[in-house]
Formats: structure tokens, sequence, C-alpha cells
């Protein structure tokens, strides 16, 4: 049979049991959320914060890699010339210049990939491939800088796409989220577990994770160098990966999928499925995610880019007081997730939009207290201010994953993860081009890009909660319509029985 003529929405309707044709029909909260949560177990946290340490670990020393890789073969000066920081600047110049390339072909892979296989694991039903992928191309690209280690003298156009080419083709690690999140929401539909604590606790993992990676890099690699860092970035992605091949288990499987992976069809059918039409306000509940979740990542790319440069600029710190200070507003940030988790959502049983509502809020007071701050004291007071200011990231999801069904997270979530790799494309650059116009005479302006989009933010969250209690109290209604009609019918019918 070919690719093309493969009828794809047959082989999703395999996946779907009544349980799902029940919830096509009717507009009612999604059965996970009415069914009894059952006792927590671990699902995907060892392969998640596996992953994320060992990106935080290497992630300086493949800056310092690429580096020395320009200033030694490039530039063609000895290597304790370079060690010296002599060369730095005509070092950062080769890096930068070949980086413009690298980062649009890499993130023209990804966005290929993703939206390839993410349509391909509703089809089958199959999630773990997709998180076996990415973390085989990461065990790839770390295998590959271990042996340019060992064998010197590939030039920095070399290294650079040795390291880009596999992270890209595996996905890179928004395709290990984009799968790791499908497999929660199949995990919580078909247990009953509340997917916002069980995507929150893992969201609280990662930041755990982050912490320890950004922190144990820098000092792994002052005392023990590249040969201390990488094998050990190596073996905690390995050991990822066998977490995930022997310990992860597929919810539901279309044994007899016969569509490919490379059916053209794929990236078409997953778009479509994003902006089709739903019952209820669904699809604009879906585009207003979509719009809090790119802002999110124009947030978290923005921040990565500038935050060092602003600081030493304008604070004058040194990179180890930066380091101190980041891993300081992770441990705050994880701290806020448990809050969240713990009070706001068990505790007080906020609505998800509620709570990003409130995490809103907190990045704002706290990313315009960042401007007015001219002592590092008042800095490291922010992070309290925006202590749930990450709240977004927690309930972002959940909220888009009650708009749809089982056998269509894969889709949603690969077009959402292709969208935020070309919004961080277009974004950066224009943040790089932002701070460099106003570095001089205004260096906060960076920061206020940021402000106006955490306002659009509100306002999404806003309106999609008044979009949910609106659906809610239609549906409500029809219920209460019908339940009098049947009523009215049972009486109608006893009183034309005839007396005894």
């Amino acid at each position: 049979m070919n690719e093309g003529t493969v009828d794809i929405q047959s082989e999703l309707e395999k996946l779907r049991g009544p349980s799902e044709e029940k919830e096509e029909k009717k507009s009612t909260k999604p059965s996970y959320g009415e069914k009894e949560p059952q006792k927590y177990r671990i699902l995907l946290e060892p392969a998640l914060v596996g992953a994320m340490i060992a990106i935080n670990l290497g992630q300086t020393s493949l800056q310092n890699f690429y580096l020395q890789t320009a200033c030694t073969v490039d530039l063609g000066v000895d290597l304790a010339i370079c060690e010296k920081g002599e060369m730095e600047a005509e070092s950062q110049i080769v890096v930068s210049g070949v980086n413009v390339s690298r980062s649009f072909v890499g993130s023209l892979i990804a966005t290929v990939v993703l939206l390839f296989v993410g349509p391909w694991s509703d089809c089958s039903g199959r999630r773990k491939p997709l998180l076996i992928l990415p973390l085989v191309g990461m065990s790839v690209m770390t295998t590959g800088v271990i042996l340019m280690l060992i064998f010197p003298g590939a030039s920095t156009v070399q290294v650079l796409y040795a390291v880009q080419l596999p992270m890209s083709l595996g996905g890179n690690f928004g395709l290990l989220l984009a799968a790791a999140f499908s497999h929660i929401g199949d995990v919580c539909f078909a247990t009953g577990r509340d997917v916002t604590r069980t995507m929150g606790t893992h969201r609280a993992a990662i930041q755990m994770a982050h912490v320890v990676g950004a922190v144990g890099g820098p000092l792994l690699y002052r005392h023990l160098g590249f040969f201390g860092v990488f094998p050990l970035v190596l073996f905690l992605q390995l050991s990822s990966l066998i977490y995930v091949i022997f310990a992860v288990k597929d919810v539901s499987i279309n044994r007899e999928n016969k569509v490919s992976v490379c059916n053209w069809k794929l990236p078409f059918n997953a778009v479509h499925c994003l902006v089709k039409p739903r019952e209820g306000r669904k699809r604009m509940i879906i585009f207003l995610m979509l719009v809090v979740t790119l802002g999110d990542r124009m947030l978290l790319s923005a921040e990565v880019l500038i935050a060092y440069m602003y600081c030493r600029y304008k604070f004058h710190w040194t990179d180890v007081m930066f380091g101190s200070f980041l891993a300081y507003k992770n441990v705050v940030s994880f701290v806020g997730t448990l809050l969240i988790l713990s009070v706001l959502k068990r505790r007080l049983r906020l609505a998800d939009e509620t709570v990003g509502m409130l995490s809103c809020c907190s990045y704002i007071l706290s990313t315009s207290g960042l401007i007015m701050a001219t002592k590092t004291w008042c800095v490291f007071m922010l992070p309290l201010i925006g202590i749930i200011s990450q709240g977004s990231q927690v309930v972002q999801r959940p909220i888009l994953n009650k708009q749809i069904l089982p056998t269509e997270q894969g889709k949603i979530y690969s077009v959402m993860g292709a969208l935020e790799s070309a919004m961080q494309t277009i974004s950066s650059p224009l943040y790089s081009l932002l701070y460099t116009k106003t570095v001089a005479t205004m260096p906060d302006a960076w920061l206020l890009p940021g402000i106006t989009l955490a306002v659009f933010q509100l306002f999404s969250y806003f309106i999609t909660r008044k979009l949910g209690q609106s659906t809610a109290l239609k549906t409500n209604a029809m219920d209460l319509g019908e339940t009098e009609k049947s009523v009215e019918n049972k009486t109608m019918l006893q009183s034309k029985e005839p007396a005894k």
C-alpha cells in the first residue's frame, strides 16, 4: 500500500475506546478528572532528571571546547596562550559566526522530525520510541565529543555540526519533553491520576536537576577538565536511555498500525488537528494556551541569551556570582513549584487558570523590580517575589491536555514543539539586536518585551477561565434540562397507568 493512501484517521480510530468516544461527544470534564485518584508512583522522573543534569553538566564545558577549538585549530594559536584568554574576542567571533548557520539548520531539522514522529505516535499509540530517540541523539553527540577530544584537529565548523546534527536528528530535548507529557497524559487518562500534579511533579524534578547540573558542571570542569565532565554526561544519558527501555511501558498500542513514520500526510494531519473546529470553546482555549507556551519559550530563550551579560554589565558580577545566583533562583523556583502543587492546587483547590494568572502577576512584579534594582541584595530578593512565576509552565499543558483526546496528544505537542523551535530561532536574534542597541543607554530595555508578553499571558489565562466557566454552565444547564424532561416523561407515564 502506498504511504500516501493510508487512512490516518482510521488508524486513530483503532486506539479509541468507548470512554474516548463519549468524551468527544460531550463537552463535560475529562474522565480522568472524575475517576478516583490513584496512588502516586514514579513515571519518567529518573529519565528526565538524568537527561537534564547531563545537559547542564556539559553546557559550560561544551562552550569551553568550542572556544578552545576556534583558538587552537582555526586561529592556529598555541594552547597555553589560548588558556590565558589572550585570544578570547577572536575565538568568540569564530564561534558566533558558525553558530548563526548551525542554529538555523539544527532548528529546521528538529522541526521536521517533530512534525513527523509526533503524529505517528498517535497513530501507533507508541510514546516509548519518541522517548528513546532524543536520548540516543544525546548519547551519540557526547560520544562524538569524547572522540574529538581523544583525536583533536577538527575545525570549529566540524565540531559544532558534529554536536548539533545528532541532537537535531533526535528531536532535541523538546521532543523528549513532548513525548514525556504525551505519555503522562496517557497514564493519567487511563489511571485517573491528577494531570496537573503529575506534570507539576515532573517539572519540579527537572528544576532540581537543572540546579545540580548548573552548579556541578563548572566545578567538575575546573577540577577534572573535559575528561571528568563528558564521561559522566554520557553515563547519565545512557542510564536514562536504559531506564526508558526497560521501565517505561506504553499504555495503548495499535499493533495493526499501517502508517509509516515517513508518511507525507503526517505533518498536515498534525496541523489540521491543531486548527480543526471543536465542540464548545475548546479550539479557542487551545489557541490561547499556544500563545502562553510560545511566550514562555521566548522569555526563557531571552533569559538564557542575555541574563549573564546584563548582570555583568549592570551589577558588575563575575561568572561565579552569576552561577551562584542561578542556582539560588532555581532552588526558589523548586520551592515555588511545591507551593503550587501542595498549597494552591491541593489545599486551596484553585483552578489551573487561576494559578496561571497568579504566576503572570508574580513574574511581572519580579521583573519590574529587576529594572529598579541597583544593589546585589535587591536582586537576590526578587526570586522570592517571583516564587510562583514558573506556575505558567506547570499548568499550561494540563489545561491543554483537558481539551484534547489521548489520540491527539502526539500531534498537538509535536506542532507546539516545532513552533517553539521556530519562535526561538526568530526571537533570539531580535533580543540580541535589541540588547546591542540599548545596552549603552538603557540596559533594562530587553526586559520590557517580557513584561508586555506576561500581560498578554495574564489575559489569555483570564479569557480561558471565562470560557471554561461558560462551557461548564452550559453543560450543567443541558444536564438539568435533560433531567427535568426525564422526570416529566416519567410523571406523564405514571398518570396514564390505570388505577388498581
